[in-house]
């Protein structure tokens, strides 16, 4: 590696490019991740998050680029030698040990002696409190139990770096949601740096200082959760991270970093500098429109009311490839299929996407 060839980042994966049977499926990929960060690589299945964390494990081999942790360049050494440790889909658990020896296999891998383990062992398990479960086989847990066992093991070495490979899917919801604040919490309260892999936008936004967004083997966005939801660097982005009102249209007119766009609803507006003649897609978060007239305003029957307990979601017609949403707070009565309604919202909330002819 050249003297100053990589930036001061805690994790960088440089240039990475990888093939399979022939097909490029990553290139030129860049990816930084500061000590402390935990940040989720978020995208559809076949976008190439396994793939980066593979080879960021040392699991696959890149075909270019490199891979720095702590300092040091770590692209040409085995997954032993990397101290990373990762937490898989399925656990990768052994059945024919108990919970404490699964813990302490890892100890055992690098030398440790037998008689050695117990308090490392032991400390592991007190952080997921799965103490008293020591003794237990692996067979006589439940899937979340598991997921702690999991997460002992990986922690117990004392890794530089934490990837964990879409570990909640496996739970049901209410479950998956309670083990993310959890292990959230615990890698915050020791400093450790986690990449996530989730195809979970929700799982995402909930547990990570930055989400890298993937599509096709590239990074679309990578920021905090609320600049992705709030201004999304592509349609792809803003349909991936959330829902969203997306209407088509064309820019006619534009005036002091503001464009006037002719749409199937009527003229709208969107700060843009999308010069006349394009075609564009506009987008709104549906929390951010209202039943009533607007900056922009549009009025549509609705094709469904949807009542979801804290909120009401109303579906308005569209046309062609448009989508049309409006999020209310709370139960909303009185609405109902075929209504017709007016909806508006603030010029500034609208968001505007130059589409390719």
């Amino acid at each position: 590696m050249e003297q100053g060839k990589f930036p001061r980042h805690y994790l960088e994966a440089w240039g990475i490019a990888k093939s399979f049977k022939g097909t490029r499926v990553m290139s030129d990929m860049n990816f930084r991740v500061e000590r402390g960060e935990l940040v989720s690589l978020l995208g559809p299945s076949g976008c190439g998050k396994s793939t980066l964390l593979r080879i960021i494990a040392g699991l696959l081999e890149a075909d270019e680029g490199a891979v720095v942790l702590g300092g040091r360049e770590i692209t040409r050494f085995p997954a032993h030698k990397r101290n990373v440790s990762v937490v898989f889909q399925n656990y990768a658990l052994f059945p024919h040990l108990t919970v404490a020896e699964n813990v302490a296999f890892g100890l055992r891998a690098r030398g440790m002696a037998k008689s050695a383990t117990g308090a490392p062992v032991s400390e592991a398990l007190s952080l997921v409190r799965m103490t008293e479960f020591a003794d237990r086989p692996i067979s006589a847990l439940s899937g979340g139990q598991q997921q702690r066992v999991a997460v002992a093991r990986a922690l117990v070495v004392g890794p530089d770096l934490l990837l964990l490979d879409e570990p909640f899917s496996a739970l049901d919801r209410k479950l998956r949601e309670t083990m993310q604040v959890e292990l959230k919490s615990l890698l915050l309260d020791r400093g450790i740096t986690a990449v996530f892999v989730t195809h979970d936008q929700e799982e995402a936004m909930g547990v990570s200082d930055r989400i890298a967004v993937m599509n096709a083997g590239r990074i679309e966005q990578f920021a905090d959760p609320s600049t992705l939801y709030a201004r999304p660097a592509s349609p792809f982005v803003m349909d991936f991270v959330g829902l969203s009102t997306r209407i088509s249209g064309r820019v006619v007119s534009s005036d002091a970093g503001t464009i006037a766009v002719d749409t199937a609803y009527g003229r709208l507006s969107a700060r843009s500098d999308v010069t006349v003649g394009k075609d564009v897609l506009l987008g709104v978060r549906p929390e951010l429109i209202a039943v009533e007239a607007g900056e922009n305003t549009i009025g549509v029957p609705l094709t469904d009311v949807m009542v979801l307990g804290s909120k009401t979601v109303l579906h308005g017609t569209a046309r062609g490839g448009d989508r049309i949403l409006c999020e209310l707070p709370g139960i909303r009565g009185g609405l109902k299929r075929g209504d017709a309604v007016t909806l508006g919202w603030a010029v500034d909330d609208t968001l505007a996407y130059e589409v390719a002819p």
